[in-house]
């Protein structure tokens, strides 16, 4: 392969530089048929480790609100509360059965492990999040001790359940799309409001299937223990709405905006989903290559798997989230298109060694940092990205259990997420542009 293959243009967009910066691991001499090559490629456990443990970039998702702080501590002391009240641990006098003592002393210990991680967590939304679920499973545990000695019923947490489904449901009904003129920041807090908003309505659903059977004071501490984490969850998006509305100082409303942006969007993806292979397609056919068992085939096959669906391009659950949704589905058919392209003119290169895995690596972490930097609104990039970025902790999760000698075509479907990152990475600048355009933001 000579330098000047190497070389780019002197002029490309910034979605054609990121392109062709981020082609550095699959570029090689139009390699044909089996991406693996003909005899099969060991790799050394050890150095596979090694490389895949280095510290990836951390991408938190913004977060456009000032929580008080008096919220974040009522939250955190009523779950102690909570666990307060159970006498831990429990012996066999105070509960002679022992599957159930062992229930509750396992729910306290992931209250306290929620807690635990609430406080160090990286961002005030994952500590919102933590002390919720952290609630959700100290509840369980009072509710269940509570129920054993006559203090809980199953007809008052149904009571319950019923008064915050319909608080759940009237939130929902009454919430209004205001904001100002940064409009990607209204965006952000209502797609947040409305996440919470779904989750805490979900979280109390699969109650409703477990109205038969044996109803002892384990289930009867597991509904309230439901309950507990929707409420936990609806407070904190009552609190995040009011404090974004309190922060406005001339509010209108921003319900055209984010649906006109979701038509545009639509009507995006559905135009450039016409060139894309259906779901049924045989891509080995199409691309005249074999790309079974390989990294390259393995991610192109996943991110073709998981482009927008019409379902997903019309929904109207909530606008925000479809927008959302929206872009990051371009930059999801966008890694498609880039990957399809590469291999479709041979533009790949052979996994032989340690050395082709610390690239792949290597030019998704450049691919990531490259895009915060290159798209024209950071939140959207990083709304796009935070989900990309627990992949790495994944990968060597994965990667790690594979021994001390791996065979490649073991460790390749892994290793395909780095190639999928990297695709999503590259073509997050322009579907921000997409998104932004979409929203009238200039």
């Amino acid at each position: 392969m000579s330098d000047e293959s190497r070389s780019s243009p002197g002029h490309v967009t910034r979605r054609g530089a990121l392109a062709l910066g981020g082609a550095a691991f699959l570029a090689g001499c139009g390699v044909p048929g089996d991406l693996l090559g003909s005899e099969p490629v060991e790799l050394d456990g050890p150095k596979l480790r090694l490389v895949t443990s280095r510290e990836g970039p951390t991408v938190p998702r913004p977060f456009p609100v000032e929580v008080a702080g008096s919220h974040v501590t009522a939250s955190r002391d009523r779950a102690y509360a909570m666990l307060d009240a159970v006498p831990l641990p429990l012996t066999a006098d105070e509960m002679a059965n022992g599957a159930m003592r062992d229930e509750i002393a396992e729910h306290a210990e992931r209250a306290r492990s929620r807690l635990s991680e609430a406080i160090e967590a990286p961002s005030v939304r994952e500590r919102l999040e933590r002390l919720a679920d952290a609630r959700g499973s100290a509840r369980v545990a009072e509710g269940t001790w509570a129920a054993a000695n006559d203090e809980l019923s199953a007809a008052a947490v149904r009571a319950n359940r019923r008064t915050t489904r319909e608080a759940i449901d009237a939130f929902r009904e009454n919430w209004a799309y205001v904001g100002d003129d940064d409009v990607v920041r209204a965006l952000l807090v209502h797609d947040l409001v409305e996440e919470w908003a779904a989750s805490a309505r979900t979280g109390i659903e699969p109650d409703d299937r477990h109205v038969e059977g044996v109803v002892n004071a384990l289930v009867v501490g597991e509904r309230a223990g439901s309950v507990e984490g929707a409420r936990a969850t609806l407070a904190d998006a009552e609190h995040v709405g009011q404090r974004f509305r309190e922060s406005l100082s001339d509010a209108r409303s921003l319900r055209s905006t984010f649906a006109d942006a979701r038509d545009s969007l639509s009507s995006t993806i559905e135009s450039r989903m016409a060139d894309v292979p259906p779901e049924s397609a045989d891509l080995n056919g199409q691309l005249d290559a074999n790309l079974d068992e390989t990294v390259a085939g393995f991610a192109l096959k996943d991110l073709h798997g998981d482009l927008p669906t019409g379902d997903e391009i019309a929904r109207t659950d909530g606008l925000a989230v479809t927008v959302l949704g929206q872009i990051e589905g371009i930059a999801r058919l966008g890694a498609f298109e880039t990957l399809y392209g590469r291999i479709e003119s041979g533009d790949h290169r052979t996994v032989e060694g340690i050395e082709d895995v610390e690239a792949l690596r290597a030019a998704a972490v450049t691919a990531v940092e490259d895009a915060l930097a290159a798209s024209a609104d950071d939140r959207l990039a990083r709304t796009v990205l935070a989900t990309l970025s627990g992949w790495f902790d994944y990968a060597e999760r994965q990667l790690s259990e594979l021994g001390d000698s791996v065979e490649l075509s073991r460790a390749a479907r892994d290793l395909a997420l780095y190639v999928a990152l990297e695709t999503i990475a590259a073509a997050t600048p322009a579907a921000v542009d997409e998104g932004l355009a979409a929203l009238g933001v200039e």
